[in-house]
């Protein structure tokens, strides 16, 4: 039995695409955080499973409630702007009916700005666990940027997870000013430090790297704008973090 877990925030304009794909599912697992756009009655008429759990500590801690829901042997764990492409989806079907002792898969996401693909720079496509056996996969604590963890042999699977991250240019800001403030929460919890020169030069390092170093120019427009935006959620996290250490 397979059941797709995945949490939500006003997400009704992607669960349809999303959960359409994952129709195979035995289960739909939904923990939302307070949608006010419909998100959960939309997630409840799809045929989902819907928990309502308000209190945020953080994506780790979301996702690892949302997986304690989870029913059957396997796991599969999306977030709402993720997409399975049909080679994905036989492979994601093959791996639950198989009597192997593989524990989990990871599948290659790509990610689209604006609906442009990107092959480059800090948006280039990148292998994810997604897959796994319930009770040997589990979600890291971290507040942001968390992933699974899995217990035991990692195999990949053929086809494609679309991501598609960013629907617009004031979408990603938004989104990068959650992430920087839920990340310097953690880097201060931690006794991490924004010091003179960190705040000076990480804005061009970041860009560096993305568009020199990891070819994000070879993305154009939509590479550079990823390079900056993804720039400044990295000042913007240290930022925020100094803010917090003068309180």
């Amino acid at each position: 039995m397979l059941s797709v877990v995945m949490i939500t925030r006003d997400a009704a304009h992607l669960l349809k695409r999303t959960l359409s794909a994952v129709s195979f599912a035995d289960a739909i697992i939904v923990v939302d955080s307070g949608s006010t756009d419909g998100t959960r009655e939309l997630a409840e008429e799809l045929g989902a499973k819907v928990y309502l759990q308000e209190e945020w500590q953080g994506y780790g801690h979301q996702k690892s409630y949302a997986l304690s829901k989870a029913e059957g042997d396997w796991v599969l764990l999306l977030d709402a702007d993720e997409v399975v492409d049909d080679t994905l989806a036989a492979g994601i079907q093959g791996a639950v009916q198989s009597k192997g002792s593989v524990a989990g898969y990871s599948m290659r996401r790509v990610n689209y700005y604006c609906g442009a693909r990107l092959r480059f720079g800090n948006g280039r496509p990148s292998y994810v666990e997604r897959l796994f056996q319930r009770e040997k996969g589990r979600v890291s604590d971290h507040r942001v940027h968390e992933r699974v963890l899995v217990d035991g042999v990692v195999e990949r699977l053929e086809g494609e997870l679309h991501h598609y991250t960013t629907e617009s240019l004031s979408h990603r800001v938004l989104k990068g000013d959650t992430y920087a403030t839920t990340a310097a929460e953690e880097l201060h919890r931690q006794g991490e430090h924004a010091g003179v020169l960190k705040l000076l030069f990480i804005f061009p390092l970041s860009v560096f790297r993305d568009l020199i170093l990891k070819a994000g120019i070879l993305d154009g427009r939509s590479g550079i704008i990823m390079a900056m935006t993804g720039a400044f959620y990295s000042f913007s996290k240290y930022a925020k973090l100094w803010e917090l250490r003068k309180k």
